[in-house]
């Protein structure tokens, strides 16, 4: 009985081993490295492309204010004026003075072409009549002073100027701003200078919303700050709806791209007794590959370890496979063309 037994043993033994693991039916792609991507928020704040503080030429008493906070203001429109008796009256003598002077040299000229006065007395009155000029020019910028007008077009900001009070060439008047467009002042790790210097545009937030905004990077300082590690950055916001202020805040998203690792399908990986691991194919047998997450995205992870880019990687299928099982897989049309 017991020699009966053993032979049914050994007889079963060999049955086994002679007897091949079958190959097994897998999907398979080939591997692609990606760049680790880190996320670094940083705080802006907004300011106008163009922005004036106005202030007037002289000093005098108002006469004139023709602007209200908050009201949409063009380049070249009169927003406040000063008291101009004096220089409108200065004009008009200059204007008279300049006719009187070049009456006198009409006739200087008619007597000069008939021989009665000597040349140098036409050329005296011609200096008189250039001299008159000069005199005009001043006299209608010095009425022109008397006005402040717009240089820009924009919103005007709050005023404490009124019609009689006597102002100073230092009396701020009122603030212009163009928000069409806003910049958003940022400092920037210096580890992102690289993709700042090699993208259009970032993400930001407005500081109490998570609405996602598309800004373009405007400009990049010239220097990091030894002391902050950090650099100066200009974003570019389109602001044509008003939506936002000068001065607002928001929340800048910066990718910083790190070093390169695979990139695996979240189904690929698998976990055993010494952590993370995935199936490979070399020479169509399975290879286990044991592997670190270096970070999670969506719908794939990248890991490090011994993967090469193009390494043949087992993506469906790798539940009961074994080390040195055959494998039967057709490569995606996309990998055979590389």
């Amino acid at each position: 009985m017991k020699s009966q037994n053993f032979l049914i043993g050994v007889l079963s033994s060999l049955l086994f081993f002679s007897v091949p693991a079958m190959s097994a039916n897998v999907v398979v792609q080939k591997i692609a490295l990606e760049s680790a991507k880190q996320q670094v928020q940083a705080v802006g704040n907004t300011e106008a492309i163009h922005s004036v503080v106005m202030y007037p030429a002289v000093g005098d008493r108002v006469t004139g204010v023709f602007f209200k906070p908050g009201d949409k203001v063009k380049k070249g429109d009169t927003l406040l004026e000063l008291d101009s008796r004096r220089q409108k009256a200065a004009l008009d003598e200059a204007k008279i003075k300049l006719a009187d002077t070049q009456r006198i040299l009409k006739r200087l000229e008619q007597s000069q072409a008939k021989g009665a006065v000597p040349k140098s007395d036409v050329d005296d009155a011609k200096t008189v009549v250039e001299l008159a000029k000069v005199t005009l020019i001043q006299a209608q910028t010095e009425l022109e002073d008397r006005k402040v007008i717009a240089p820009i077009n924009g919103i005007m900001g709050l005023t404490d100027v009124e019609v009689g009070d006597r102002i100073t060439e230092q009396t701020p008047i009122a603030t212009i701003d163009d928000t069409t467009s806003l910049y958003i002042n940022f400092n920037a790790p210096e580890s992102a200078i690289s993709m700042l210097r090699n993208k259009s545009s970032l993400t930001v937030f407005p500081w109490q919303s998570d609405t996602a905004i598309n800004a373009d990077i405007a400009y990049l300082d010239s220097r990091v700050d030894p002391q902050t590690r950090t650099l100066r950055v200009k974003a570019k916001l389109n602001n044509e709806k008003q939506q936002f202020l000068p001065g607002m805040s928001f929340r800048v998203h910066i990718e910083v791209l790190g070093e390169h690792f695979a990139a695996v399908p979240e189904a690929a990986l698998l976990w055993g007794a010494t952590g993370p691991y995935v199936w490979t194919s070399v020479d169509k047998k399975a290879t286990r590959v044991d592997v670190k997450i270096e970070q999670r995205l969506a719908g794939r992870l990248l890991v490090s370890g011994p993967l090469n880019k193009g390494d043949i990687l087992v993506i469906e299928g790798v539940q009961r496979l074994r080390a040195g099982q055959e494998l039967s897989f057709n490569l995606p049309a996309q990998d055979t063309q590389e």
